[in-house]
Protein backbone atom coordinates (compact mmCIF):
# COMPACT_ATOMS: atom_id res chain seq x y z
CA UNK A 1 0.00 0.00 0.00
CA UNK A 2 1.44 3.27 -1.45
CA UNK A 3 1.14 6.24 1.39
CA UNK A 4 0.76 9.83 0.77
CA UNK A 5 3.42 12.86 2.21
CA UNK A 6 1.75 16.29 2.69
CA UNK A 7 4.08 17.42 -0.29
CA UNK A 8 2.57 14.97 -2.28
CA UNK A 9 -1.05 16.24 -2.08
CA UNK A 10 -2.62 18.24 -4.91
CA UNK A 11 -3.99 21.65 -3.78
CA UNK A 12 -7.57 21.77 -3.40
CA UNK A 13 -9.32 25.26 -3.49
CA UNK A 14 -10.47 26.00 0.03
CA UNK A 15 -14.27 26.77 -1.13
CA UNK A 16 -14.56 23.16 -2.48
CA UNK A 17 -13.27 21.74 1.09
CA UNK A 18 -15.55 24.22 2.80
CA UNK A 19 -18.36 22.80 0.72
CA UNK A 20 -17.57 19.56 1.49
CA UNK A 21 -16.75 19.93 5.24
CA UNK A 22 -20.19 21.84 5.44
CA UNK A 23 -22.62 19.30 3.89
CA UNK A 24 -20.80 15.96 5.92
CA UNK A 25 -21.79 18.04 8.72
CA UNK A 26 -24.65 19.19 7.87
CA UNK A 27 -25.69 15.48 6.89
CA UNK A 28 -24.08 14.39 9.94
CA UNK A 29 -26.37 16.54 11.79
CA UNK A 30 -29.46 15.87 10.54
CA UNK A 31 -28.70 11.81 11.43
CA UNK A 32 -27.81 12.51 14.43
CA UNK A 33 -31.18 14.57 15.30
CA UNK A 34 -32.76 11.27 14.94
CA UNK A 35 -30.87 9.53 17.52
CA UNK A 36 -32.12 9.45 20.75
CA UNK A 37 -31.51 11.98 23.56
CA UNK A 38 -28.94 11.32 26.95
CA UNK A 39 -32.07 11.04 28.66
CA UNK A 40 -34.08 8.98 26.45
CA UNK A 41 -31.26 6.61 26.58
CA UNK A 42 -31.04 6.35 30.50
CA UNK A 43 -35.22 5.65 30.23
CA UNK A 44 -35.13 3.37 27.86
CA UNK A 45 -31.69 0.86 28.03
CA UNK A 46 -31.85 -1.90 30.44
CA UNK A 47 -29.77 -1.41 33.33
CA UNK A 48 -30.33 2.21 33.89
CA UNK A 49 -33.56 2.51 35.66
CA UNK A 50 -31.59 3.66 38.92
CA UNK A 51 -29.58 6.17 37.04
CA UNK A 52 -32.97 7.58 35.22
CA UNK A 53 -34.93 7.73 38.53
CA UNK A 54 -31.81 9.69 40.05
CA UNK A 55 -31.90 11.72 36.98
CA UNK A 56 -35.38 12.62 37.74
CA UNK A 57 -34.93 13.15 41.42
CA UNK A 58 -32.19 15.53 40.85
CA UNK A 59 -34.22 17.08 38.11
CA UNK A 60 -31.17 16.88 35.77
CA UNK A 61 -33.66 14.70 33.08
CA UNK A 62 -34.39 17.70 31.24
CA UNK A 63 -30.92 19.03 31.03
CA UNK A 64 -29.86 16.24 29.63
CA UNK A 65 -33.06 15.92 26.99
CA UNK A 66 -32.06 19.07 24.98
CA UNK A 67 -30.00 20.42 22.93
CA UNK A 68 -26.74 21.33 24.51
CA UNK A 69 -23.75 18.40 24.23
CA UNK A 70 -22.50 16.12 27.17
CA UNK A 71 -20.47 13.34 28.03
CA UNK A 72 -21.64 11.12 30.51
CA UNK A 73 -20.53 8.36 32.24
CA UNK A 74 -23.36 6.15 32.90
CA UNK A 75 -23.37 3.72 35.82
CA UNK A 76 -25.31 0.63 35.69
CA UNK A 77 -27.92 -0.34 37.94
CA UNK A 78 -25.35 -3.14 39.50
CA UNK A 79 -22.88 0.00 40.07
CA UNK A 80 -25.28 1.93 42.01
CA UNK A 81 -26.47 -1.48 43.81
CA UNK A 82 -22.76 -1.56 44.86
CA UNK A 83 -22.81 1.88 46.21
CA UNK A 84 -26.21 1.74 48.22
CA UNK A 85 -24.63 -1.81 49.40
CA UNK A 86 -21.32 0.51 50.60
CA UNK A 87 -23.57 2.88 52.20
CA UNK A 88 -26.73 1.19 53.74
CA UNK A 89 -29.12 2.80 51.75
CA UNK A 90 -32.04 1.72 49.79
CA UNK A 91 -32.59 2.98 46.27
CA UNK A 92 -35.59 4.94 47.87
CA UNK A 93 -33.19 6.53 50.25
CA UNK A 94 -30.82 7.48 47.87
CA UNK A 95 -33.26 9.25 45.14
CA UNK A 96 -35.13 11.02 48.33
CA UNK A 97 -31.87 13.15 48.26
CA UNK A 98 -31.98 15.76 45.93
CA UNK A 99 -29.17 17.51 46.45
CA UNK A 100 -26.75 14.43 46.72
CA UNK A 101 -27.94 13.11 43.96
CA UNK A 102 -27.39 16.30 42.10
CA UNK A 103 -23.47 16.67 43.58
CA UNK A 104 -23.06 12.85 42.22
CA UNK A 105 -24.39 12.73 38.81
CA UNK A 106 -22.85 15.91 37.49
CA UNK A 107 -19.55 14.47 38.71
CA UNK A 108 -20.41 11.87 35.78
CA UNK A 109 -20.35 14.28 33.10
CA UNK A 110 -18.25 16.55 31.06
CA UNK A 111 -19.59 19.23 28.25
CA UNK A 112 -19.28 18.95 25.02
CA UNK A 113 -18.70 15.39 22.88
CA UNK A 114 -16.26 13.09 24.52
CA UNK A 115 -15.26 10.11 22.67
CA UNK A 116 -13.40 7.81 23.87
CA UNK A 117 -10.21 8.26 21.91
CA UNK A 118 -10.41 11.83 23.32
CA UNK A 119 -11.61 10.82 26.76
CA UNK A 120 -7.91 8.37 26.87
CA UNK A 121 -5.70 11.40 25.23
CA UNK A 122 -7.20 13.82 28.22
CA UNK A 123 -6.03 12.13 30.92
CA UNK A 124 -8.12 13.76 33.08
CA UNK A 125 -12.00 15.54 32.47
CA UNK A 126 -13.46 18.52 34.17
CA UNK A 127 -16.70 17.55 35.04
CA UNK A 128 -19.80 19.87 35.36
CA UNK A 129 -20.03 20.12 39.28
CA UNK A 130 -16.40 21.47 39.06
CA UNK A 131 -14.23 18.85 40.18
CA UNK A 132 -11.46 16.96 37.50
CA UNK A 133 -11.58 13.07 37.29
CA UNK A 134 -8.61 10.83 36.77
CA UNK A 135 -8.31 8.67 33.24
CA UNK A 136 -6.13 6.34 33.04
CA UNK A 137 -5.43 3.13 31.46
CA UNK A 138 -4.92 -0.02 33.74
CA UNK A 139 -4.50 -3.64 33.68
CA UNK A 140 -8.25 -3.76 34.38
CA UNK A 141 -8.98 -1.32 30.86
CA UNK A 142 -9.59 2.22 30.88
CA UNK A 143 -10.23 3.83 34.13
CA UNK A 144 -12.40 7.00 34.91
CA UNK A 145 -11.21 7.11 38.62
CA UNK A 146 -11.55 3.56 40.17
CA UNK A 147 -14.63 2.73 37.31
CA UNK A 148 -14.01 0.42 34.29
CA UNK A 149 -15.35 2.08 31.67
CA UNK A 150 -17.20 -0.91 29.87
CA UNK A 151 -19.13 0.29 26.78
CA UNK A 152 -17.66 3.63 25.20
CA UNK A 153 -19.23 6.28 22.32
CA UNK A 154 -22.79 5.21 22.35
CA UNK A 155 -23.88 8.42 20.08
CA UNK A 156 -27.15 10.38 21.53
CA UNK A 157 -28.00 13.15 19.90
CA UNK A 158 -27.07 15.23 21.91
CA UNK A 159 -23.91 14.08 23.20
CA UNK A 160 -22.12 10.61 23.33
CA UNK A 161 -22.52 8.18 27.21
CA UNK A 162 -19.73 5.13 28.45
CA UNK A 163 -20.84 3.47 30.54
CA UNK A 164 -18.93 2.63 33.76
CA UNK A 165 -19.37 -0.02 36.48
CA UNK A 166 -19.32 2.10 39.37
CA UNK A 167 -20.76 4.90 40.79
CA UNK A 168 -18.09 7.44 40.92
CA UNK A 169 -17.92 9.68 44.28
CA UNK A 170 -16.44 13.25 44.35
CA UNK A 171 -13.63 13.99 45.94
CA UNK A 172 -14.60 14.42 50.26
CA UNK A 173 -18.52 13.98 49.58
CA UNK A 174 -18.61 10.57 51.40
Amino acid sequence: MKTQTFASWKVIPLAVVLIAFTATTHAGDSARSKLPTITDIAETTDGFGILYAALQAAGLDESFDGTRHFTVFAPTDDAFAELLGALGLTADQLLADAALLDTVLRFHVSRGDRYSGSVLAAGALKMLDGNTTSISVTNDGAMIEDAVITAVDIRASNGVVHIIDKVIIPPGLL
